[in-house]
C-alpha cells in the first residue's frame, strides 16, 4: 500500500497515473476505451494463411508495443496475450505457437524479446503448446528501413527443428510482413502444412505503402 502511495500504478500505454491499481495489467480510461473501439487488422504476406492483430500499429497500439519493445515493460505481454487470444479467430489457436525469433545483438542489447514474452503469456493463458522452431542469423533490424528495402532484402530465418504440421507465429508488430514471410517460408521447409500469424499490433492496410516506418 505504501508503494503504491509512493509510486502510483501507471497506465501500460500513456503512463498516465491510475486512480486506483488494475487487477492486472492496467490501462487509463481513454486508453481502455480506445481498445474496445479498435478493431482486428487483417496483414497478409505469401506464405502465411492469415495474419491478425488485435489492435492498429497507431495510437494505444503503437504506445503499447513501444513499451514493451523499448520500455521494456514485460507486463504489457500479459494484456497483449489477453488481446490476442480474445481476439483471434475461430479455431487459429489450435496450433502450435511459434514466437517470430529476434535479431540476436537486439534481443541481448534490450534484455527482453518482445515476441518470446507475448507466446509465453498466450502459452500461459491459454494451454497451447508452444515450439522455438526458428532462428534468425542476419544482424540487420527492420526498424528505419523503406517498405521496399524489407521487402527486397527480408531477414534470415532458418528452423532448428521439426516444425510443427499446423504452426501459429507470434510477433509484437507486423509493418511490412517481410519479418513474417520469411518465417513462414523457414516452417514450411521444414515440414508445417498450414501456418498463420497473429501479433499485438499491425500497420492498417491504407498505411502498408509509407515510404518509412513511423518511430515509436
Amino acid at each position: 500500500m505504501l508503494l503504491g502511495l509512493l509510486a502510483p500504478p501507471r497506465c501500460l500505454s500513456c503512463r498516465a497515473p491510475l486512480v486506483r491499481a488494475a487487477a492486472g495489467p492496467g490501462l487509463c480510461g481513454p486508453c481502455a476505451a480506445a481498445v474496445e473501439r479498435s478493431s482486428p487488422v487483417a496483414f497478409r504476406a505469401d506464405a502465411i494463411d492469415g495474419g491478425i492483430a488485435p489492435l492498429p500499429y497507431e495510437g494505444t497500439g503503437r504506445r503499447l508495443v513501444a513499451a514493451l519493445k523499448f520500455g521494456r515493460l514485460a507486463v504489457v505481454a500479459e494484456l497483449g496475450a489477453t488481446l490476442i487470444a480474445d481476439r483471434a479467430p475461430a479455431g487459429w489457436l489450435e496450433a502450435t505457437i511459434v514466437p517470430v525469433p529476434a535479431a540476436p545483438l537486439r534481443a541481448r542489447r534490450r534484455g527482453l524479446d518482445p515476441a518470446w514474452e507475448l507466446a509465453s503469456a498466450l502459452v500461459g493463458q491459454t494451454g497451447a503448446a508452444a515450439a522455438p522452431a526458428l532462428r534468425r542469423r542476419d544482424r540487420r533490424h527492420q526498424r528505419g528501413r523503406s517498405r521496399a528495402e524489407r521487402l527486397a532484402r527480408p531477414p534470415v530465418v532458418d528452423a532448428v527443428a521439426d516444425a510443427p504440421r499446423r504452426a501459429l507465429l507470434i510477433d509484437d508488430v507486423v509493418t511490412t510482413g517481410a519479418t513474417i514471410d520469411a518465417c513462414a517460408r523457414a516452417l514450411r521447409l521444414a515440414g508445417s502444412v498450414e501456418v498463420r500469424a497473429l501479433a499485438l499490433a499491425a500497420v492498417p492496410p491504407r498505411r502498408a505503402v509509407g515510404d518509412r516506418e513511423p518511430a515509436p
